[in-house]
């Protein structure tokens, strides 16, 4: 039976967020994969998708304010081979695959929902809780072709095959009944803090009856409030329109209209997602909104910026580079892959391979730039210690050339990439930013520099700059090798190789992980706000902190200890400027990520 799966050619069309998880997972479990989109350098593979199986397909189906969209699914379902089983993973309107099925007579069109998550797509592209397969047409022909996409897909507790508007209204429903349950809670956030209760006990008391559930319990997530993110608008507002034409209710329409005005009014006063809003309901609905957002000084008909992301290759810059993107901006990488990949830079971004340490190389690039985020760096203290020239040079050198070419561009901000090695050893805790710093190797000091580099320009030539001091970040795409790797990665290669995880000194090392997640928030956070780019200094991190002898127990392994070497003992965030002045709050805890994140690689 395994031969048998592994024997079948999957083809992708589409490889955003969604496309490229699932991708990855047929990889990983050995399945010889096709994949197909307009960007480089997937473009090539148009003719390598008809010979494919079984195609599936993820591409963008928007909901405007002119409705909805499925033409580049239509358009999409095309390159399927004649004879083979395309499958619909976009979110489309109940009766869609039906008559894409009809459009296209030589293929079978089938249509399976998505139900994967931003933070853990990786994990739930591999670990499905269900698997639901919708049949255009009730025929055991149909049934067998729907039987074939369930054999290949990973195992889930759940399985369906059933009516292809069905499969479609399931996917509506799960994320409408998340969209309602997100209002409702923040209703309740502001009518527990009126009557003068604890939101806390109100909320783990709720989440202790299993027929709510934990999910979505939380009124500020993101750094905003209300119903965000790539799907919930697009889809509450395609079910509300489907509702009003297809029921007819006046008085359910009522309801879901107020909801939806509920909605807005919490993202706008959050200033949550305003560019998802507007691509859903038009620029009017946030025309009080504009002055206060990203793109709010770009003319009206082009309100989307240009970014330009100095190591956008990197483990932090390349999931900072995917979130601009997905927000619809346009986005130049800047990377001379000496640390970074070349597989982790989107294909919609435009990359050139320079090094920051050459001027003349990179100031062309900086032209028509809007906000400069710069996070490339030979980053952790240990390689420093080893090498301080070599660092010095791209740390401290490089950053002042961008902050030069940035200052010659006239962009409108500078987000700088801190580190709060800077701090160094402390006697107090948490960390805050008042405090005198202290640092403890050539990178803490080059890093710290930088901070002093960024507030002189905003002195002396008027540029807007923001220094972001980074605690300990770990995540999707964190290298696992290599002497820039975090305790974090070093224990799972470990752990993956079968050797003991190495603890340095007595393992009671103090850390604040703080998630890759929250960090890219934070960096479109301080680019969105007017309030900052007098070069302030404001610390990035979880508030919360593991020692290293606890890292290794959530992992799980035996250990082995070294030497100690020179470290500061303890780190904790105080991010209450973070929260005050951005906006900004942390969403993923450490322990509950690892074991995801083990599961995902395999422990």
């Amino acid at each position: 039976m395994v031969e048998k799966k592994l024997a079948k050619k999957i083809g992708f069309i589409g490889q955003g967020w969604i496309g490229r998880n699932y991708a990855d997972d047929f990889e990983r479990r050995g399945f010889d994969v096709v994949r197909y989109a307009l960007e480089e350098p997937y473009v090539k593979n148009g003719k390598g998708i008809e010979e494919c199986d079984i195609v599936f397909i993820a591409v963008p189906t928007p909901t405007t304010s002119a409705g909805f969209d499925d033409s580049i699914l239509r358009q999409a379902v095309k390159a399927v081979g004649q004879g083979k089983i395309a499958v619909i993973k976009s979110t489309v309107l109940p009766g869609t695959t039906e008559k894409i099925q009809a459009a296209n007579p030589g293929i079978y069109v089938l249509h399976s929902p998505e139900f994967l998550t931003e933070a853990t797509a990786a994990h739930d592209a591999g670990n499905p809780h269900r698997n639901i397969i919708g049949i255009p047409i009730e025929s055991p022909e149909y049934r067998q072709k729907a039987q074939a996409v369930i054999e290949i897909l990973p195992y889930a507790p759940y399985v369906l095959i059933c009516s292809s508007r069905e499969a479609e209204l399931i996917k509506y429903a799960g994320n409408n009944w998340f969209y309602f349950k997100v209002v409702f809670i923040n209703m309740l956030f502001d009518l527990v803090g009126k009557t003068g209760g604890r939101w806390e006990v109100v909320r783990d008391a709720m989440a202790a009856d299993w027929r709510i559930g934990r999910t979505h319990l939380d009124p500020i997530h993101k750094s905003g409030r209300g119903a965000g993110g790539h799907c919930f608008i697009k889809d509450f507002a395609a079910f509300h329109q489907l509702y009003k034409d297809i029921v007819g209710d006046s008085l359910g329409s009522e309801v879901l209209e107020s909801i939806k005005n509920k909605n807005i009014e919490l993202l706008i006063s959050s200033q949550k997602d305003l560019d998802l809003l507007t691509g859903v309901y038009g620029e009017e609905v946030l025309e009080e909104a504009f002055h206060r957002s990203l793109f709010s000084d770009l003319p009206k008909k082009n309100k989307k910026a240009k970014c330009l992301v100095t190591g956008g290759a990197g483990f932090i810059g390349s999931n900072l580079v995917d979130e601009l993107i997905a927000r619809g901006n346009e986005v130049v990488v800047i990377d001379n892959l000496v640390t970074g990949k070349r597989e982790h830079i989107n294909s919609r971004a435009k990359f050139y391979e320079a090094d920051i340490r050459n001027l003349q190389a990179i100031k062309p690039l900086f032209e028509n730039v809007d906000y400069v985020f710069h996070l490339a760096a030979l980053p952790r203290v240990q390689p420093s210690i080893q090498d301080p020239i070599g660092s010095h040079d791209v740390n401290l050198n490089g950053t002042l050339n961008v902050l030069v070419a940035a200052r010659d561009a006239k962009v409108k901000k500078v987000i700088y990439s801190a580190s709060s090695s800077a701090y160094g050893d402390q006697e107090k805790m948490p960390l805050h930013e008042g405090l005198p710093t202290n640092p403890m190797s050539p990178y803490a000091m080059q890093k710290y520099m930088g901070e002093g580099y960024c507030r002189l320009f905003t002195q002396l030539y008027g540029l807007p700059t923001i220094a972001l001091r980074y605690f300990n970040v770990y995540g999707q795409r964190q290298p696992l090798e290599g002497a820039y790797t975090l305790v974090i990665g070093i224990f799972i290669r470990q752990r993956l190789a079968g050797e003991p995880m190495t603890i340095v000194g007595d393992g009671e090392q103090r850390r604040d992980f703080t998630s890759v997640i929250d960090v890219v928030r934070a960096n479109i956070l301080a680019a969105n706000n007017p309030r900052v780019g007098q070069g302030e200094v404001i610390n990035i991190g979880r508030g919360n902190n593991y020692s290293v002898n606890e890292l290794a127990k959530i992992i799980g392994g035996p250990t082995v200890s070294l030497p100690p070497r020179i470290e500061p003992r303890a780190t904790l965030a105080d991010n209450t400027l973070a929260r005050d002045i951005l906006g900004w709050e942390p969403t993923v805890e450490l322990s509950d990520w690892l074991e995801k994140y083990k599961k995902e690689m395999g422990l």
